[in-house]
Formats: structure tokens, C-alpha cells, sequence
């Protein structure tokens, strides 16, 4: 009988501690800023190199190029994107 009374019980603190689990589910949510600045040139020293040219994303780069007024080919790989980009800035 008193083994009864104890996994009653037990299920009982069980069952409050899940329900209040549920109702405080406070996660942070995370807003991610796509409109952030593309800094291709991390050091600011004017020049960009390959590499630092090469850290950035592909849609990084076709921005970096945009507001560079740089044409490049968007159906290119990001290896040619670089080197276009790289070859017009010098």
C-alpha cells in the first residue's frame, strides 16, 4: 500500500514538473541582419586581396561588387567571381 502512495506521488510531482516545462518555454528567438555591411577589407589598408576576397560568401561577393560598381558574371563559380573582382579593383 505504501508503495502505492509513493509512485502516485512521484507520478504526480512528474506531471506538475512537465506541465510547468511546457508553460515556461521562454527560448530567445535570434534575428540575423541580412542587410549587414560586406567588409572585404578586414586589415583597412585599401587593398583587398584574394584572400580576404575568398573569406566571403558568394552573395557577399556579388554586394561587395555592387556597391563597387564592379561587373561580374553571377553564373560564374566563386572562384571566377574573385578573380574578376580582384582583377578590376587593381
Amino acid at each position: 500500500m505504501e508503495i502505492i502512495a509513493i509512485v502516485i506521488a512521484v507520478a504526480l510531482i512528474g506531471l506538475f514538473v512537465w506541465s510547468y516545462r511546457d508553460t515556461t518555454n521562454n527560448t530567445p528567438s535570434v534575428v540575423v541582419d541580412t542587410k549587414s555591411e560586406v567588409v572585404a577589407d578586414a586589415n583597412d589598408n585599401g587593398v583587398v586581396s584574394k584572400a580576404e576576397l575568398n573569406k566571403l560568401t558568394k552573395v557577399q561577393l556579388f554586394e561587395y561588387a555592387e556597391k563597387n560598381s564592379l561587373k561580374v558574371k553571377k553564373s560564374g563559380t566563386k572562384a571566377a567571381v574573385v578573380n574578376e573582382i580582384w582583377s578590376q579593383s587593381r
